[in-house]
C-alpha cells in the first residue's frame, strides 16, 4: 500500500513538473526581422508567432542587449475587422473627435519603429498665418487612425503561414562592448515563454530592406497571384562594405544588392538563412536554400553557390 502512494505521488509530481513545459509550447515564434545588429546601436525588430496574446516582454540570451516591447498585433475575425473599419471611416470624418480618455491613452501610446532605409520626407507645405498647430486631441486621433491602418496594412485573411500572423515589435538596444555572436531571443506572454531563435551581434553597420506582409496562401494552378512582388524601387538596393544585410525573400523572389569593389580586393559574402529560421512551418519541404550568385558591373556571373562544404547556408 505505501509502494502504491509512494508511485502515485511521484506520477504527480511529473505531471505538475511537466505541465508548464507542454503549455510553454503553445507560445510560438517563428521569425524575428531583422535577426540581429550592431554594436552600440538602437533599432526596431518585429516577431511573427502565435500564442503569443498577452506578450509582457522580450528576453535575449547574455549580457549586452536590452529589449523593449512596443506593440503587438493579434489576429482578428471579419467581425471584429468589419468594427474597425467602421471605427476608421467614422475617425476620418473631419467633425469627429475622440474622448477624452482616448486622447490621453494616445498621448503616451508609441507606433512601431517602421523597419528598412530611411524614408524620404516630402517637403514640408509652408502654413499661412492663419493656420493653427493641431490640438492634442488632433494629434491623439491622427495617431490612432495611423495605428488602426498599419494593422489592415499586415491584416491577411489567407495567410500561406498562419502561424506566423500575431507580431509583436519592440525595440532593441546593443551596448558597446557586447559580446558578438550568436545570442537566442524569446518572447514572454503571462501564459509562458516561447521558444528560442538566433539572434545576432555583430560589429559591422547594417541595413534591413522593408519587411514584407505575409504571404496569401496559393491556390494551384494560380500560384503566381499568391506571389509577394516589391516595388521597383524596392527591387535592388546599394550598400556599403564592409556590412551586414538583413533581408526577407519571398518565393519566386531575389535579393539584389549593389555595391562598389576593386580589382585585388578580398570579399567574404556569408549567407545565415537555415542558421536563423530551420524549419519553415506549413512549407514543402520544410526549410529555405539559399543561394548567392555574385555578378560584375555588367551582370555576368563572377561566382556561384548553394552550400558551404556541410552547410546549406552559402559562402563566397
Amino acid at each position: 500500500m505505501r509502494r502504491v502512494k509512494m508511485f502515485s505521488a511521484f506520477g504527480l509530481a511529473i505531471l505538475l513538473a511537466s505541465t508548464p513545459l507542454v503549455w510553454a509550447q503553445n507560445q510560438y515564434i517563428g521569425y524575428v526581422y531583422p535577426a540581429g545588429g550592431q554594436q552600440g546601436t538602437t533599432f526596431p525588430i518585429r516577431l511573427g508567432g502565435q500564442g503569443l496574446l498577452y506578450a509582457s516582454d522580450l528576453v535575449v540570451s547574455g549580457e549586452g542587449v536590452s529589449v523593449r516591447l512596443v506593440d503587438y498585433y493579434r489576429v482578428m475575425n471579419n467581425q471584429e475587422l468589419a468594427l474597425l473599419r467602421q471605427q476608421l471611416n467614422e475617425l476620418r470624418r473631419k467633425e469627429t473627435t475622440i474622448s477624452d480618455a482616448m486622447a490621453a491613452k494616445m498621448a503616451w501610446f508609441e507606433l512601431p519603429a517602421r523597419i528598412g532605409p530611411p524614408e524620404t520626407a516630402p517637403p514640408a507645405a509652408v502654413a499661412s498665418n492663419n493656420d493653427s498647430s493641431p490640438s492634442e486631441k488632433e494629434l491623439a486621433k491622427q495617431k490612432l487612425i495611423e495605428r488602426i491602418q498599419r494593422i489592415f496594412a499586415e491584416d491577411e485573411r489567407t495567410p500561406a503561414v498562419r502561424a506566423h500572423m500575431e507580431l509583436v515589435f519592440a525595440e532593441v538596444t546593443i551596448a558597446p562592448d557586447a559580446k558578438p555572436g550568436r545570442r537566442e531571443i524569446r518572447v514572454i506572454t503571462k501564459r509562458g515563454i516561447s521558444n528560442p531563435l538566433p539572434f545576432y551581434v555583430g560589429q559591422v553597420p547594417e541595413v534591413a530592406r522593408k519587411p514584407m506582409k505575409t504571404t496569401k496562401k496559393p491556390v494551384l494552378g494560380k500560384e503566381h497571384l499568391a506571389q509577394r512582388k516589391r516595388p521597383p524601387e524596392e527591387e535592388e538596393l546599394t550598400i556599403t562594405l564592409p556590412c551586414t544585410m538583413n533581408g526577407q525573400v519571398a518565393a519566386g523572389e531575389v535579393n539584389r544588392y549593389r555595391f562598389q569593389a576593386r580589382k585585388g580586393q578580398r570579399l567574404v559574402i556569408s549567407v545565415k538563412a537555415r542558421a536563423l529560421i530551420p524549419y519553415v512551418a506549413d512549407a514543402v519541404p520544410g526549410w529555405f536554400q539559399p543561394v548567392l550568385k555574385l555578378c560584375d558591373a555588367e551582370g555576368r556571373e563572377v561566382a556561384y553557390e548553394d552550400d558551404f562544404r556541410f552547410d546549406p547556408d552559402p559562402v563566397i
